[in-house]
């Protein structure tokens, strides 16, 4: 069962600038999230007091009722750059998190091969990471991930450095995966077609101070493939939102004023 995700009256302020506005939002365990907004409107900033990586100016996070205080065991975390470590094989970056947990050589390299079978590296557990592809690599900082059997997945655009081939098929292989684990996901991403096809919903956020502006549902089968980008639900999801986004980049660029 995935974690249930409050957020009341959370914000973030840096000296005298206002990252994050006050924001209100309640993820539903098992749901995945999607999280788009300009540049710099605190999409990370929001995923890092989550995290517990970041700590805000006001309100709080509660997870299945409780206040966050910090990281959390239960909460895996992947980045826009794979995270692995270049002198460890496949196998041995998959079982990295739970080294450091502390569990059995023997169980954590069992549950690793497991978990790449998931992402589809079984036949890369003896490979090193600079012989892997970017894709592949992210796959093996996705494994990890998963290898603790998290309840709330926090990816900050995990594919974003990608092609767009490949971000889409490991988009709907990440979808997959945690949909059979049932985690709760939240996804920070800047590409509106990619939120349209992995989303349960997606939250538009507003230029700086970042604050939600439109909370959609996604109204696409729970199986998801590539060929529903054109589909008429996601034609409309993907206009909607690219409205709320090009006038709140227009306020922005206003906001800066005319160019010396």
């Amino acid at each position: 069962m995935g974690a249930k995700v409050e957020l009341q009256d959370v914000d973030r302020v840096y000296g005298d600038v206002q990252a994050l506005g006050p924001t209100n939002q309640v993820l539903e365990p098992g749901t995945f999230t999607t999280l788009v907004g300009p540049s710099g409107c605190g999409k990370s900033t929001l995923l890092d007091i989550i995290a517990g990586l970041n700590k805000g100016n006001g309100g709080q996070v509660l997870i299945d009722g409780s206040p966050s205080t910090g990281p959390r065991r239960e909460t895996g975390v992947i980045f826009q750059e794979a995270a692995v470590l270049p002198w460890r094989t496949v196998l041995d970056n998959a079982a990295f998190a739970l080294e450091t947990q502390k569990v059995p050589a023997k169980e954590r390299r069992e549950i690793a091969r497991e978990v790449l079978q998931r992402v589809g590296l079984s036949h890369f557990v003896n490979h090193y990471p600079h012989q892997l592809s970017g894709g592949m690599r992210q796959r093996v900082a996705i494994a990890r991930v998963l290898s603790t059997n998290p309840d709330l997945i926090l990816a900050d655009e995990p594919f974003g450095a990608l092609d767009e081939q490949t971000r889409v098929v490991l988009g709907l292989e990440l979808l997959n995966v945690v949909r059979q684990g049932g985690a709760t996901v939240l996804f920070v991403t800047h590409s509106i077609q990619e939120a349209a096809l992995l989303s349960d919903r997606v939250l538009v956020m507003g230029a700086r101070p970042g604050k939600i502006l439109l909370d959609l549902n996604v109204d696409l089968p729970p199986d998801r493939d590539p060929t529903m980008i054109g589909s008429p639900v996601a034609t409309a999801l993907v206009e909607q939102i690219w409205t709320v986004l090009k006038s709140e980049a227009q306020r922005a660029m206003a906001e800066q004023g005319p160019r010396p």
